[in-house]
């Protein structure tokens, strides 16, 4: 992982360790702008960009989100320091921050809203090539791309948003119905997960059973089949965080272990094209 420049303007917690699914592997919390109520700021490496600097997220942990909200620890320091006299970070503007995730989303509704799809989509790829995995980018480009009859690059997204994970938005379910409705894909030259869309609710949480996760768990391992670790590290990721929303009973019948998932997780991760995303290894980086 690409350690930030400014880094030593910040108080990581070295003791950080990655025992539950929220907040997600490639996420450090650091101490500065404290959110109260058990929310913090901290970066994140997003899944892919390991060789680039981290981004600046804020933890709502009641919803289990993390919101993207400055494009760097840079970014984020400029709004630290303006926030002396009332302790209160603001959220960054594109004025303020143009390479925002959050910012751009946030803007891109504003054209939606005003019928401007051509510069909704602009922002919305933009704040993607940054954050892949934001679901909730993600779901709003594949409405504007379907609208506008770009189907081939409407598939590629409602894929990627199935697989994202929740901390970054809701599950999108739209999507998820509208890839469905297409025409089947060529037997064994899809996606396993355009192949498998039929078997999927994207419904979880209040059944005894849910016959999504077997779905999930063949495409995580038929994505590492194919040699698409950054597909698979996603869809691991999204797998845990819904499954660490069941019931203990529900996880014990599945036979998930949160440690050993996470374990693998971090295996996996190590055959990324830069690395490991487990950041308990930043302490011992920085240190050397």
């Amino acid at each position: 992982m690409q350690l930030p420049a400014h880094l030593a303007h910040i108080s990581t917690d070295h003791d950080w360790r990655h025992a539950t699914p929220y907040p997600p592997l490639g996420f450090s919390p650091f101490f500065e702008g404290a959110l109260g109520n058990g929310d913090t700021f901290g970066l994140y490496w997003p899944i892919g960009r390991e060789a680039s600097e981290p981004i600046v997220v804020d933890t709502w942990h009641d919803e289990w989100r993390l919101q993207p909200n400055f494009s760097s620890l840079a970014a984020f320091l400029r709004a630290y320091a303006a926030s002396e006299e009332d302790g209160i970070v603001e959220m960054p503007a594109l004025a303020d921050d143009p390479a925002s995730p959050r910012a751009a989303f946030l803007a891109a509704k504003q054209h939606v809203a005003q019928r401007e799809p051509a510069a909704a989509i602009d922002l919305l790829e933009a704040a993607l090539a940054i954050l892949p995995e934001y679901t909730d980018a993600l779901a709003l480009l594949h409405g504007l791309y379907v609208r506008a009859g770009r189907s081939e690059e409407a598939r590629k997204v409602a894929i990627q948003a199935i697989i994202s994970p929740p901390c970054f938005g809701a599950r999108p379910l739209k999507a998820l119905q509208w890839l469905r409705a297409q025409p089947a894909p060529a037997s064994g030259a899809a996606d396993p997960i355009w192949r498998a869309c039929g078997q999927l609710s994207l419904q979880f949480g209040g059944s005894k059973d849910n016959a999504d996760y077997p779905v999930l768990l063949g495409a995580i391992d038929d994505y590492l089949a194919q040699g698409k670790v950054i597909a698979a590290s996603t869809l691991m990721q999204t797998y845990a965080e819904l499954m660490s929303a069941e019931t203990v009973s529900f996880r014990e019948r599945h036979g998930f272990d949160t440690a050993a998932f996470i374990a693998r997780q971090i295996v996996v991760s190590a055959k990324l094209p830069d690395g490991s995303r487990d950041t308990a290894r930043l302490s011992a980086t920085r240190d050397t």
